[in-house]
């Protein structure tokens, strides 16, 4: 056995250890699933080395499942999770339910009138602004801002927070273990029973979010024009702060039939990895979270305001729901020149198929080949040798994995060259992958950097619940982890050589490039 050869079954060993928690028995027997009534799925790893617990609560939804005109919804509503419920977030809700619906009415009739543009009536548009500032005025009274934040730290919560993304939504915190049966009380109550107060104040916070990280920003700009240039129809070209149009457009009701769409039992995935005991963890949450049922009852439309109509805690049956229109297979390669006041920088894509396709594992394998670490190929081609390039990257599978994802390359050329320079050596490097297998010991260091990062991320609660949890939302087990390490091991260079070959064709790329205004484009 070769140093290299034993040094990653050091690391294997390690990483089985340091998954089982130091127990005896492997990750697969220690991870204890439970289905609640209800549809929401349950993960526990017991692991006693520390009073603490990381909580995921991750729903298989994000940006892909909105529709055209909608857009910035699903981040929109991970937004008003935190503005509280009708017992929390408010000193008196019955006093401030009315208000909020009067918002809301004032709002969509000042929204219509904004909408004429220059046939508005201004005195109108006036009066209106004036009555929402006396509206909002008088619910900001009776609303507490931020007490869930504050109610969670006061019991040594850390990592609260939440994230969107085109495939999911996940609301983390890391908790005390003994505080678990205040965890289960809040976050059930707002799964089931969330107010949208402050909804159009926060559709402005997140319209200032969007031209702070979008609209003002080289990078983000070019990351939406990559993916709305490589989708043609695909929600995946949109982006999941949503369209400007679109966030001027939200409404209360709009978010309201968002989350009864799509936050459904079913939909639910919670992860809890820590100083826990199963069967406690079990009846809690079927105590607590397994009482938000579907309501069944025929309900074809809703009327009335979703602040004062009666709430039951109970999202309708998910309808069946359909998955978005496929990308049409394209004919041709795919380019988009950006201008944007910042230095060059180049994205390429070549689209990829979904899990559970065969080659699934060998994407990643090419990934870490192509761009992770120093001794990487283009790192060292494009980088290091011929100093095109003063940084580049690979990722597998963007901007998500539930449907047809991209094989990201983005480099940002070193001065005085340009991008289609590194274009150009891209592709060299690409077609020798192609043409000659991979060497023996750079499919060997591919495997050495999956067990490194495997090791990484699972010796910690948190990296731990993070994995189980995504890897069961989005592939549907968990159990993949381990499965993704053991093909990860069987590849072939011959294999590695077949999947380049079968992905990084012209007629399957999009190139977008981003060039100061005055830039020449011909260099």
């Amino acid at each position: 056995m070769g140093p290299m050869s034993f040094r990653r079954s050091l690391l294997i060993w390690l990483a089985a250890a340091s998954w089982a928690g130091a127990a005896d028995l492997p990750l697969e027997k220690r991870v204890v699933e439970h289905t609640c009534a209800n549809g929401i799925k349950l993960l526990i790893l017991e692991r006693h080395f520390s009073p603490t617990v990381s909580i995921r609560m991750i729903f298989r939804t994000g940006s892909v499942d909105e529709v055209s005109g909608k857009t910035g919804l699903a981040h929109m509503f991970e937004h008003m999770m935190f503005k509280g419920t009708r017992t929390l977030g408010t000193k008196n809700y019955a006093r401030e339910a009315p208000l909020l619906a009067k918002i809301d009415q004032i709002r969509h009739r000042l929204d219509a009138e904004q909408g004429k543009e220059g046939r508005a009536n201004q005195a109108q548009i006036a009066r209106l602004i004036d009555q929402l500032r006396d509206a909002e005025q008088r619910a900001s009274e009776l609303a507490m801002p931020n007490e869930l934040w504050n109610l969670y730290e006061r019991e040594g919560a850390s990592n609260l927070n939440a994230g969107t993304a085109p495939d999911l939504t996940q609301y983390v915190v890391n908790l005390p273990s003994n505080k678990l049966a205040l965890w289960a009380l809040l976050d059930s109550d707002r799964l089931k029973n969330p107010v949208f107060r402050q909804f159009y104040q926060e559709r402005e916070v997140v319209k200032e979010e969007r031209r702070m990280r979008v609209d003002t920003h080289p990078d983000g700009k070019l990351y939406e024009t990559f993916l709305s240039t490589a989708y043609a129809v695909h929600p995946y070209r949109n982006p999941t702060i949503g369209w400007a149009a679109d966030l001027d457009q939200l409404t209360v009701r709009d978010l309201d039939d968002f989350y009864r769409r799509y936050y459904t039992p079913g939909r639910l995935t919670i992860v809890l990895v820590g100083d826990v005991k199963a069967r406690d963890v079990i009846a809690l949450v079927d105590k607590h979270f397994g009482s938000w049922r579907p309501d069944r009852s025929p309900r074809a439309t809703r009327t009335g305001s979703p602040y004062t109509r009666r709430v039951s805690g109970r999202p309708p049956a998910a309808p069946a729901l359909r998955d978005p229109p496929p990308e049409p297979r394209s004919l041709s390669q795919r380019r988009q020149i950006l201008e944007f006041d910042a230095g060059p920088q180049l994205i390429m894509g070549f689209r990829i198929p979904r899990y559970p396709d065969p080659d699934t594992f060998a994407f990643s394998a090419l990934a870490s080949l192509l761009g992770d670490g120093k001794s990487s190929r283009l790192q060292k081609g494009l980088v290091e040798k011929k100093r095109v390039a003063s940084a580049v990257d690979a990722d597998p599978a963007a901007p998500g994995e539930r449907y047809d994802p991209q094989f990201v390359i983005s480099a940002t050329p070193r001065f005085p060259h340009l991008p289609s320079e590194l274009e150009h050596g891209i592709w060299n490097e690409l077609d020798r992958l192609k043409n000659n297998p991979v060497e023996p010991w750079e499919l060997e260091k591919v495997r050495a950097r999956v067990d490194i990062d495997l090791l990484n991320t699972l010796q910690t609660n948190d990296g731990m619940a993070s994995t189980l949890a995504y890897y069961q939302c989005i592939f549907g087990d968990w159990r993949l982890i381990l499965r993704y390490q053991k093909a990860i091991e069987a590849l072939t260079a011959q294999d590695i050589q077949r999947v380049a070959q079968r992905i990084f064709l012209i007629e399957n790329s999009t190139v977008v490039t981003r060039l100061r205004k005055k830039e020449e484009r011909k260099k």
